[in-house]
């Protein structure tokens, strides 16, 4: 009994960990600054307000007169680009880590092994190794402030995770189907298409979301390659040097995470089931 009040007291604590910071940022956004300011803080606002939105979405003053930089007009279409950015490379990470997976887990070739453990090396490799060369490269190409930049630079991330987490899915599937469907005559693409892919959609559902959410959040190479185009560096613009809000930062942050947020929910037991599938392997 001890130990299992032990663990409900620390999932409750972590809970409170966890969602804290939440509460804080949505009540933030609805609150005004003078009630921001008010000490006690009440975790409630008694007044609320929807100025900051409203600043955030079509860019003007908040609410009593506080400003806020032309970075809330710029966030609509950052999200918009974003979110075309994160769909492409959703697409390429689980057509071609969904084929290099597949031939990882069925085929055994010299080399597998070496290739696999490369593909998991380049998974620690830290961004700012890589950023200059990519950096020249685009420039010399003139991709550099395209939206083919972030999309060919994120797939050296994307691409290893896709291949980690589909590899150990399809581990999990027993070969036995493929080869009665070869008995009956199915050939290497109909057994992928019409076998292998509905049966491991849960698999390729979950690697899709994880994908979109490190392409959506990522900032390094963003703010770098493409300037303030996307998401998270136009947040890092709502702090500027003479003026900050931060009833404003709170309304577009707010917004920023409803996507991953309203994916991940959607698509919430194909994700658990694949990480839970990967951790059993």
């Amino acid at each position: 009994m001890l130990g299992r009040v032990a663990i409900y007291v620390g999932l409750a604590v972590f809970a409170v960990w966890i969602l804290f910071p939440l509460w804080f940022l949505v009540s933030s956004a609805f609150a005004t600054p003078s009630a921001l300011a008010a000490k006690p803080w009440t975790p409630i606002p008694v007044e609320v307000t929807t100025d900051h939105f409203r600043a955030v979405i079509f860019g003007g003053a908040t609410y009593g007169g506080y400003g806020v930089s032309n970075a809330g007009s710029r966030l609509p279409a950052a999200m918009g680009y974003s979110f075309m950015v994160g769909a492409i490379v959703v697409v390429i990470s689980i057509l071609f880590g969904g084929l290099a997976s597949y031939g990882l887990s069925r085929f055994k070739f010299r080399g597998s092994t070496l290739t696999f453990r490369i593909i998991v090396i380049s998974r620690i490799i830290p961004a700012i190794a890589i950023v200059a060369p990519f950096f020249v490269v685009f420039r010399k190409t003139g991709l550099l402030g395209t939206p083919w930049a972030l999309i060919i630079s994120y797939l050296a991330f994307t691409l290893p995770l896709a291949i980690l987490m589909l590899k150990s899915y399809f581990d999990t599937i027993p070969s036995s189907i493929e080869e009665a469907a070869a008995v009956d005559g199915a050939s290497t693409t109909k057994i992928i298409l019409r076998i292998v892919a509905p049966i491991a959609l849960p698999g390729l559902i979950a690697t899709g979301i994880l994908v979109f959410l490190e392409a959506w959040s990522e900032f390094f190479f963003a703010v770098i390659l493409v300037g303030d185009l996307t998401t998270p560096p136009v947040l890092a613009g709502f702090q500027v040097l003479n003026q900050f809000n931060w009833n404003t930062l709170a309304a577009a942050t707010v917004l920023s995470i409803i996507p991953p947020v309203a994916l991940t929910l959607i698509f919430q037991r194909y994700l658990l089931g694949d990480l839970m599938a990967g951790a059993s392997k």
